[in-house]
């Protein structure tokens, strides 16, 4: 269980909700609205974590209202405003949000029935009193979301902590090539990736959702990819492992690994690594071959790396070539201004 600290509470949301549900209640009682408290209450429902999130929430409120409102007008109008009868307006608009997954839209519109309840039955005045107060409520609270900070920083500060941790792997990688002995050789570092690529992913999914109708897939396709050469390089470990001697041909594959960390960036599109990759192939091929069964069987598993490698380089390749101009200027740009 993670130990509570403040930074775990979400001040800026807090303080506007706070701010916009007082804001709400004070623009009701302007206009002269009955229950214009309410309207607060609608505002502190409708701010959501997200802008597309808020907005969606407000539509369905609105849909659930009309429904809420078209149930109230015969049930009141025949059954009377008892308690009972409220019951009955409660259970069916409960039926229809689950059935229309509109939950979000229950609360408040359950206390608007109670509204209608109060005020002996559905009447355009009270209609229209009830729908100002969705308006400004629900209003309120989308145009507090709409300046919901955007968390592009962070991204771009957590895409480079993932591919300074990828850049580690390989260049331990590099390094392991040239020992025989692999004691205290572990995999946690691709739990650390693995768990930076899942957080990068929850920042990635707030920033789209804060899009409102604008989808910008650059940076979920980027941490896909990364996501894809880890799966690669957890292969390449694995059969780093199996290694027992240390033959001449690793040497040329250290160095080659040393490369691919230093040239590994965002805005590397893999092409100069690719032709690199086949000199050393070409290389491996004029080698004479093993003379014993442990050295065949050690340059099979670097040849196996080499092959690992290449698809390594080629997921990185892919992913450039399939970038529209806009985002390969974009990305540009960004590496400029780092």
């Amino acid at each position: 269980m993670k130990k509570w600290t403040p930074k775990h509470v979400n001040w800026l949301k807090a303080l506007k909700i706070a701010a916009g549900a007082v804001a709400a209640i004070l623009l009701a009682e302007a206009f002269g609205l009955q229950n214009a408290a309410s309207a607060g209450i609608i505002t502190l429902l409708t701010v959501q974590n997200t802008r597309r999130e808020t907005v969606m929430s407000s539509v369905r409120r609105f849909s659930g209202f009309a429904m809420m409102t078209l149930l109230c007008l015969p049930i009141y109008h025949f059954c009377g405003t008892a308690p009972w009868a409220f019951g009955i307006v409660l259970l069916l608009l409960l039926l229809i949000c689950y059935s229309f997954r509109m939950d979000d839209a229950t609360p408040i519109n359950a206390v608007m029935a109670t509204h209608y309840m109060l005020a002996g039955g559905v009447t355009l005045h009270m209609v229209g009193n009830e729908v100002l107060l969705l308006v400004i409520g629900s209003g309120i609270g989308v145009c507090l979301n709409w300046f919901m900070p955007r968390n592009l920083g962070k991204i771009h500060i957590m895409q480079r902590e993932l591919d300074e941790e990828i850049r580690g792997i390989l260049e331990r990688m590099s390094m392991r090539l040239l020992e025989a002995d692999h004691t205290g050789y572990g995999d946690s570092c691709f739990a650390e990736t693995e768990r930076l690529s899942g957080e990068l992913r929850q920042e990635i999914d707030a920033f789209l959702q804060n899009q409102t109708w604008q989808d910008d897939i650059y940076f979920m396709r980027y941490v896909e990819m990364r996501r894809e050469q880890c799966r690669v390089l957890q292969v390449i470990y694995r059969q780093l492992l199996r290694l027992n001697q240390v033959p001449e041909q690793a040497k040329p594959l250290s160095a080659f690994l040393a490369d691919i960390a230093m040239h590994f960036h965002e805005g590397n599109d893999c092409s100069a690594l690719l032709e690199q990759l086949e000199s050393l192939y070409a290389a491996y091929r004029q080698d004479e071959l093993p003379d014993t069964r442990e050295s065949f069987e050690n340059r099979a598993i670097l040849y196996s790396i080499l092959t690992e490698l290449q698809s390594f380089l080629q997921i990185k390749r892919q992913f450039y070539l399939t970038l529209p101009e806009q985002e390969r200027k974009q990305m540009f740009e960004r590496l400029m201004q780092a």
